[in-house]
């Protein structure tokens, strides 16, 4: 349920005005990247009357936004001269490497007022060392954590906790506040990025434990959909969790919110992020091995919540999805 403007304004702490200095009024936004995440925040961008470019390296994905009337660009340098913010939704560290780095990436053209906003799901380390580089090129970089699904982007309803300088953060209002019902300043560059993966880690452990509970709620003899019914409706439920148990009571495994290789991606990221900081995580190892496992078994595209599915078979169950 989307929020009153009074309780908007609330949960946003400390946005700026339209006309801060430095970004124009009228901001021009450039999105990388129109997956679930990055394409929910075009189109709500869209909707809410800003100008947009945008590019994906499917350039297929690019054409219902063409035809709202973004632009679309051929290159990420293309897309970069023609903005003030480029936001990055990719799925991989190599992927953000290569738009902003590479031959004709972001930071060949990017004005010198240009900030990149990057809310793709990378380790502190890189979140750190990208600032630094762009810093190093007179640009401004901050890492956007993003918490939510693609209809929350969609409709405005995203969470925003970010890293990176305040200065930065505080130009970037008038970006942020039509794309969330709650954004944050968490402090320096990387931070954003040790939120995405310590409330990643919360979400891939909910499904695992999820996974085990039904699983052994068949084995012993109660039906499935009971199963997924009483803990969904449970004290002991969350949304995410409740959400999820809908998605295995359908087996709607195939239609993908958020795969599972890509939790499997962030629970590696969180293991690495603990072990630097020497903190012992045996819960979450637990459930990136398994993670692992299901990803090799061939799930790694289908939604996280198959991992209920790798359960079951593995205790002789029938629960392998359909892979289409």
């Amino acid at each position: 349920m989307a929020d009153i403007p009074s309780q908007r304004r609330a949960l946003s702490r400390d946005l700026p005005p339209a006309a801060t200095p430095g970004i124009p009024p009228a901001t021009r936004i450039g999105v990388i990247g129109l997956g679930v995440m990055g394409g929910g925040m075009a189109s709500r961008l869209l909707d809410q009357g800003h100008r947009i470019v945008v590019h994906n390296r499917t350039p297929e994905r690019a054409a219902p936004f063409a035809a709202r009337g973004a632009v679309v660009a051929a290159t990420p340098a293309e897309l970069a001269a023609q903005v003030d913010v480029v936001l990055l939704s990719l799925a991989s560290e190599a992927a953000v490497e290569e738009q902003l780095f590479g031959a004709g990436g972001v930071l060949e053209t990017l004005p010198a007022h240009g900030i990149v906003m990057d809310t793709s799901t990378v380790s502190p380390d890189f979140a750190r060392s990208v600032a630094e580089r762009v810093a190093g090129r007179g640009r401004s970089a901050v890492d956007a954590c993003i918490i939510g699904n693609g209809q929350h982007a969609k409709d405005g309803e995203l969470r925003f906790m970010v890293g990176g300088s305040a200065d930065t953060f505080e130009r970037l209002g008038t970006v942020l506040e039509p794309l969330a019902k709650e954004i944050r300043h968490l402090g320096p560059s990387g931070l954003g990025a040790t939120a995405k993966v310590m409330l990643n880690v919360l979400m891939g452990v909910e499904m695992q434990v999820l996974a085990e509970s039904v699983t052994l709620a068949q084995r012993a003899g109660i039906d499935r959909e009971l199963a997924l019914s009483m803990i969904s409706e449970s004290g002991f439920s969350s949304p995410v969790m409740k959400y999820k148990a809908g998605v295995m009571r359908r087996r709607a495994y195939g239609e993908p919110q958020f795969r599972l290789d890509l939790m499997r991606k962030d629970l590696r990221l969180a293991t690495a992020e603990a072990g630097r900081l020497g903190v012992a995580t045996p819960v979450c190892d637990a459930t990136h091995e398994t993670l692992v496992a299901a990803a090799e078994a061939g799930l790694g595209a289908l939604d996280c919540a198959a991992v209920l599915s790798h359960a079951e078979v593995a205790a002789g169950l029938p629960g392998t999805p359909d892979r289409t």
